[in-house]
């Protein structure tokens, strides 16, 4: 089978969504699928290159001119509104090359809805076919009721400013979805916030993947307290809840240490007595996971999933996280335990729980959670989509 995915930002760009788009082309091309990449043009790559198996194309569109409209200078920006010159361009890489299925990601989907010649489907990494924050929160721990004109609008021009969340928040409400073939939500959360109301045919909840050998290669760093310790890993901000954390350290009652790893944020609350280390390479996080006690992931937004979650259960670490978005799918009593979010009472208790009496079925529940066990799942939803598309 011959696929085209189609995504905002691809590498060099740096993120969550650019390293599950690129884990699964090289995935599919490992499975002998002929797998092409396009994404928005970027002056520090080559218009085309190979990466192993994997063809990248990189092409300009007028969302170009939109790049300081991006928070992170390091990302292309793609609006919620089709790009003309860009839509024109990916229909010419698709009479080129004659792919089987179109896989979008991210907001460049609203210039995929036009394509002609192959069937369409969208990976909904987060909830940004609904929210423009991509959150489908208002505020920490508490979720949003769900979009509507007269709360969206406040709430995206709170936090991108008038302009930016008016023309985003415009841009949803007019997009119109029927050309996709199959959506594949990453959690059950995500396809209750986004797809309501959509017909379950035209559904397959898919989740994001870790590598079969994910483990491999683990490297405890230098700098972990010997015994044990409490690990959170990600960005030190107040939607994670690391200062939610910090704060139910300070009332547990094993006497062990919280190391934090992961950039620091303007947001970033003090972190007094906590270890923190930044810029720490991954075979290193995956050695903390395996050396950590307990790894708390106390979100305070409705996480899409919980690439985190999963890889400490990989590691065979028990988990304490919020039971919000896809991590209350994902933790189970087997793994570790859930928490309100936001109590820190709740998340106290249950580190002391999880460090008095950790569970060991973290390896069993995220093996469903590798490349071996989530590729051949898009591969059955390709064919689903081709069997059931005009475009087929």
């Amino acid at each position: 089978m011959r696929v085209l995915h189609v995504t905002d930002n691809y590498a060099p760009a740096t993120g969550g969504l650019e390293r599950a788009v690129a884990a699964l082309a090289q995935g599919l091309a490992a499975d002998d699928h002929a797998v092409d990449v396009v994404t928005m043009a970027r002056p520090d790559a080559p218009a085309r290159e190979r990466e192993g198996a994997v063809t990248v194309h990189r092409v300009a569109g007028w969302t170009r001119h939109l790049r300081r409209f991006s928070a992170d200078p390091g990302h292309h920006f793609h609006p919620t509104v089709p790009d003309p010159a860009l839509a024109r361009r990916l229909q010419e890489l698709v009479d080129e090359l004659r792919p089987d299925v179109v896989h979008a990601h991210g907001w460049i989907v609203h210039s995929c809805l036009g394509l002609r010649g192959a069937p369409l489907v969208v990976t909904l990494h987060d909830y940004g076919l609904t929210c423009a924050k991509k959150t489908m929160s208002r505020e920490p721990d508490v979720a949003c009721a769900g979009p509507a004109l007269g709360r969206c609008l406040p709430c995206a021009n709170a936090f991108y400013g008038p302009v930016k969340g008016t023309a985003l928040t415009v841009g949803l409400r007019a997009a119109r979805f029927d050309r996709v073939a199959l959506f594949l939500p990453i959690s059950h959360a995500v396809a209750r916030a986004c797809l309501p109301g959509v017909d379950p045919a035209r559904v397959a909840v898919v989740p994001s993947f870790v590598a079969d050998d994910v483990t491999a290669g683990a490297r405890r760093p230098d700098f972990l307290p010997d015994g044990p310790f409490v690990l959170f890993v990600g960005a030190l901000g107040e939607h994670k809840g690391v200062g939610l954390l910090a704060e139910a350290h300070q009332r547990i009652r094993a006497d062990v240490p919280l190391v934090a790893l992961g950039p620091r944020r303007p947001d970033t609350p003090p972190l007094d007595g906590v270890l923190v280390r930044s810029g720490v390479p991954h075979p290193q996080i995956m050695g903390a996971y395996a050396a950590a006690s307990v790894v708390a992931v106390p979100s305070r937004w409705p996480e899409p999933q919980g690439l985190v979650a999963i890889e400490a259960m990989a590691s065979g670490t028990p988990v304490v996280a919020s039971a919000v978005g896809g991590l209350a799918e994902l933790v189970t009593p087997d793994t570790g335990a859930l928490v309100p979010p936001g109590d820190v009472d709740a998340l106290a208790r249950a580190l002391d729980r999880m460090l008095a009496e950790p569970r060991r079925g973290g390896p069993a529940r995220a093996a469903a959670f590798t490349a071996g066990a989530v590729v051949p799942q898009v591969v059955a939803a390709y064919e689903r989509a081709r069997a059931t598309s005009p475009a087929a």
